[in-house]
């Protein structure tokens, strides 16, 4: 075992990504990934990954972390791509074109359900967003509705539920509760109503199935779609992803299914799930991620510890506050981490503006659901610039009231000062419910002093 791969494997241990970033780069140059490999598959082979702690540490170092799901690829193949490109210099760099290739050659080995265009749209891999945002609009539009008029009607909505807006179309509609992917035709008026007023016409999506044949096509949509990859890591991937959601159930048992998940893998990239719901007062699970925020070694998270040490209404919870505060700061002293959030130091990718104008205005014509006009907007103005306020100001004269109130929603992401015109014209707008709701953000954002 080289003392690269020591040194490896003891950064991690001590969650010191300083050190495996140092690390990683050495080996680049020095042509010792394939050492690296070779210790961490033989490991795998021994014991398979139950934890991310090795996937934590190559996303960081890569500043993949806004697409840590979305990669179904295992950090040691991630390293195996490094190697057969014979990358030396700029990995995260090469990196950025690689997942480009993957999401524009729908490569399965990517995942564009797993990501968010808010997150994403501020970093490096805004590149992505015109891409996925065509994607999603494809599927939308290409996907089928079958159906029985047999003895009795029934719909099929799986290939509904897998475009990535239907499915929260849908989901909305049930109230997010699960459903089966058969419906009876009451059931399908519900989201056919849905996705109307969404401007999906659902007759153009719809297929009928002969009844003789409908069984057997139930079962073969009914078997199961997702395929876990073999690797331990991935497995341990999808059970994280699960739980981030499940963490946030009613049922109780569910919610500890979640955070034991969210334990095991040891991972950082949950601790902003953790700190939601220590937030939360009325969550059952609060003491119990305040200690697993502990455990993650994440100095990064003090701030938030400190404010709930003296804030927090639960006098139990600011004890248990302080106590983390100790753990980490302890811990930080025994291995020097104080990390930023995941993301490359380089400047970050520039949204293609006018692709994603182009995109906007394909939406509207064709009266997409207003989610997808929403994630649009944000992304525009996450970028900002002088481009972003105008495209947002003139759109403040579309005719569409969902138009007009993805443009407020999305002058949320601009500072106070930028976002002062649009509000300003949203005051005057014709619609009352228009200059509600730019009174309402008036309320919220802005001092009195601004507008006199």
């Amino acid at each position: 075992m080289t003392d690269i791969t020591q040194s490896f494997q003891k950064a991690i241990a001590e969650r010191n990504y300083a050190a495996s970033t140092h690390l990683l780069d050495h080996a680049l140059r020095e042509n010792s990934i394939p050492d690296l490999i070779a210790v961490l598959e033989e490991m795998e082979d021994v014991t398979p990954l139950i934890t991310l702690e090795l996937r934590d540490h190559i996303f960081y170092y890569l500043g993949m972390w806004d697409i840590y799901f979305a990669v179904q690829i295992s950090s040691i193949d991630v390293l195996r791509i490094l190697d057969e490109h014979n990358v030396e210099n700029d990995a995260p760099i090469f990196m950025i074109d690689y997942i480009r290739n993957l999401l524009e050659t729908r490569d399965n080995r990517f995942s564009q359900f797993c990501i968010n265009i808010e997150t994403i749209s501020g970093g490096h891999y805004a590149i992505l967003v015109p891409s996925i945002l065509d994607q999603r609009m494809d599927e939308l539009l290409n996907c089928r509705i079958q159906y029985s008029d047999g003895y009795k009607t029934f719909y099929c909505t799986a290939e509904l539920l897998e475009t990535y807006y239907g499915g929260k179309i849908v989901a909305a509609i049930h109230s997010h509760r699960s459903f089966d992917i058969i419906v009876n035709p009451g059931q399908f008026a519900i989201i056919q109503e849905g996705l109307s007023s969404a401007g999906i016409d659902t007759s153009s999506l719809l297929d009928r199935v002969e009844p003789d044949l409908w069984d057997d096509f139930v079962k073969g949509k009914r078997k199961p779609r997702i395929k876990r990859g073999g690797s331990g890591e991935l497995s341990v991937l999808h059970r994280v992803k699960s739980g981030r959601s499940n963490i946030y159930a009613r049922v109780f048992r569910q919610q500890v299914a979640a955070l034991n998940a969210i334990t095991i893998a040891k991972t950082q990239l949950c601790n902003d799930v953790l700190m939601s719901v220590i937030s939360d007062p009325s969550h059952q699970m609060r003491r119990r991620s305040l200690k697993q925020l502990g455990e993650s070694g994440d100095s990064t998270t003090l701030d938030f510890l400190v404010d709930l040490m003296k804030n927090d209404g639960d006098e139990s919870i600011r004890k248990e506050a302080a106590r983390t505060c100790s753990v980490l700061t302890s811990k930080g002293q025994l291995t020097g981490i104080s990390h930023p959030i995941p993301r490359l130091q380089r400047k970050s990718s520039i949204l293609d503006i006018s692709k994603i104008n182009k995109i906007l205005n394909t939406l509207i014509a064709k009266g997409m659901p207003t989610a997808m006009i929403d994630d649009t907007l944000s992304a525009i103005a996450i970028q900002g610039g002088a481009v972003s306020v105008d495209i947002l100001s003139r759109l403040l004269t579309k005719p569409q009231n969902s138009v007009k109130i993805a443009v407020i929603k999305a002058s949320r992401f601009l500072d106070t000062e930028t976002a002062a015109p649009i509000i300003r014209a949203a005051l005057v707008n014709e619609d009352p419910e228009i200059v509600t709701m730019a009174e309402n953000e008036l309320d919220t954002r802005w001092p009195d002093a601004i507008w006199e």
